[in-house]
């Protein structure tokens, strides 16, 4: 199965590294693609900020389409203890 996510890109942005305060591991900061989603509420529609991490190789494709809808290749994740999802580049 392969999973393509079909976004308009709004901005691109490389995020912070992380660094585990319990071990002192760094995790080197990935790129960022930004988009909205729609979400239906009882008030009616919102529009929500959203963001999927990509690969080096992606954002090299991606860095002049913004404003411009392309389609990802994505993963999907779900975090523990929040019991949300999310989605990053593959």
């Amino acid at each position: 199965m392969k999973l393509i996510m079909e976004i308009k890109i709004e901005n691109l942005y490389k995020s912070k590294d992380y660094i585990n305060p319990k071990t002192g591991e760094t995790k080197v900061a990935k790129w960022k693609v930004q988009s909205f989603e729609e979400i239906e509420t009882e008030h009616g529609n919102q529009m929500k900020l959203f963001d999927v991490s990509i690969t080096d190789d992606q954002y090299n494709k991606l860095k002049d389409q913004v404003g411009k809808v392309v389609q990802i290749p994505v993963g999907v994740y779900v975090n523990d203890k929040t019991n949300k999802h999310g989605f990053y580049g593959i």
